[in-house]
């Protein structure tokens, strides 16, 4: 038996990893029947190895996390040039064990169709994609998963929640343990306190603030964020993405004179997104709004170039963006 188990949502791949190791095993885990071995420490010749250690009067699950051969993303791994591919594919392709299971497990959404590994799971074996929750299922489950813990969630509470963790699994997971342990009837308040706005979010806060001349508060923010350890270069990536959106939503709304759904359909974005980037760009001319990109430009350079300290550099572009 033969399984790949992928996904962008970790705790939903391993919760399916999970179900197939208790559906091989009945409950019946110990040393000899589950085996557990990682793609980057491990080499695959090892694998098969283990995989041929039959256990006596009994069945056995052999799962390997982190295989970094089946994913697409390149990394550097110290075993690579040791391993034996062919020996790992030849093993799969002809599998035909009702004792052993191989139980491979990525995190990722992204494979490596062309690995040869890949293919021979694909021929002799089953892949099953974890799909993401939905902020919609999330909701639903995420009030199951407060009773869980022993909590109560007001329903303003749980919108706030999910408006900061989004459909991320992992990070509503993390966010959710750390609220029960706060509170047991959790409020807006209490999310407010507890759980931090994405970085994404305060970077387009902090360009909101800008456009509508609320210096002072878009300093605050980017201060809070550098306490925070954020870096700055990352921070002018994102301002520099948000004013790109707002020039390509500006042209078309203030000289191409296009409607805000014609631009959501151009631009491949939601369209409350268009919705609200115009509201904002009331506030800003298409001249201004070129005006701060070339300025990003010429600051990527010169901190590229070591010419200006990146803390300095952002602050100065937030101090001075009315004269931009």
């Amino acid at each position: 038996m033969i399984y790949l188990v992928y996904g962008e949502q970790y705790p939903l791949v391993k919760k399916r990893a999970q179900r197939i190791i208790k559906s091989v095993l009945n409950d019946e885990i110990d040393d000899f029947s589950y085996v557990r071995m990682n793609g980057k420490e491990d080499l695959v010749q090892d694998i098969v190895y283990e995989c041929n250690l039959i256990p006596l009067g009994g069945k056995k699950v052999v799962r390997i996390d982190e295989p970094y051969f089946l994913t697409s993303i390149k990394e550097k791994v110290s075993i690579d040039k040791e391993q034996d591919f062919k020996t790992l594919s030849d093993y799969i392709l002809n599998d035909n064990s009702e004792e052993v299971c191989l139980l491979f497990v990525c995190e990722t959404g992204s494979l490596n169709k062309k690995s040869e590994v890949y293919k021979a799971i694909e021929k002799n074996g089953q892949i099953i994609f974890e799909e993401g929750l939905s902020i919609d299922s999330l909701r639903l489950t995420g009030v199951k998963y407060f009773e869980k813990k022993g909590s109560n969630i007001s329903s303003e509470a749980l919108e706030l929640l999910l408006e900061r963790v989004g459909d991320d699994v992992s990070k509503f997971i993390l966010e959710a343990d750390k609220l029960s342990l706060y509170s047991k009837d959790i409020t807006p308040d209490d999310v407010f306190k507890m759980v931090p706005l994405p970085l994404e979010q305060n970077a387009f806060n902090i360009c909101e603030n800008l456009i509508n001349n609320k210096i002072s508060h878009a300093i605050k923010i980017y201060r809070d964020l550098i306490t925070l350890k954020e870096e700055p270069v990352r921070l002018l990536y994102l301002f520099a993405s948000q004013f790109r959106f707002y020039c390509q939503v500006a042209y078309l709304y203030k000289i191409e004179k296009k409607s805000q759904e014609n631009i959501a359909t151009s631009l491949k974005v939601h369209p409350y997104r268009v919705k609200l980037a115009c509201r904002i760009l009331v506030n800003i001319s298409y001249d201004k709004l070129i005006n701060v990109m070339d300025y990003l430009f010429d600051l990527d350079a010169k901190i590229k170039n070591m010419e200006i300290d990146p803390y300095i550099g952002l602050e100065l572009f937030l101090v001075n963006f009315n004269e931009i």
